[in-house]
């Protein structure tokens, strides 16, 4: 009997280490494909997720804290696994205006693939804003990784 589970459990200790291996690659290569395509942006920071399909309800995502300035000239951009363009979000949001009601902004699929999945936004009060990247409601679907780069895009005077 020991004879069976002994190999049994160095496969399966194989198996979860390759993908975890193969899901770092899907990051890494999703990092890079997105923090390309920033134009003359400056880049600042990438924030990297998970998406899996929620349970009843609850979305699949991750939210980040970030500090803007005022003044500062900003582009948010998605990038997402191949399949997932138009099935996954970025949104900017804050205290006052809550990401499921009133965000700043949210992204957009266009299909254009400089335009699509981005947008820009200029800080008109210095503070803590919020981030978050999750699947569209009603898009949950298996497990991807996605990618969204925060860049500088200039001062505004």
């Amino acid at each position: 009997m020991n004879r069976i589970i002994l190999p049994l459990l160095f496969l399966a200790f194989i198996v979860g280490g390759v993908s975890e291996k193969s899901h770092a690659q899907c990051k890494q290569q999703v990092v890079y494909q997105c923090a390309t395509n920033i134009d003359k942006a400056i880049y600042l920071r990438d924030f990297n997720t998970k998406l899996r399909k929620g349970k009843r309800g609850h979305s699949s995502g991750t939210k980040w804290a970030v500090v803007l300035n005022k003044g500062t000239h900003y582009r948010f951009t998605l990038c997402t696994q191949g399949g997932f363009e138009n099935n996954v979000i970025l949104t900017l949001f804050d205290a006052k205006h809550p990401e499921a009601t009133r965000p700043y902004q949210v992204t957009k699929y266009t299909g254009n693939r400089k335009s699509s999945n981005r947008f820009d936004f200029i800080c008109n009060k210095s503070g803590t804003y919020y981030l978050s990247i999750r699947f569209k409601k009603g898009k949950e679907s298996k497990k991807s990784c996605a990618v969204g780069i925060l860049s500088f895009v200039g001062k505004n005077k």
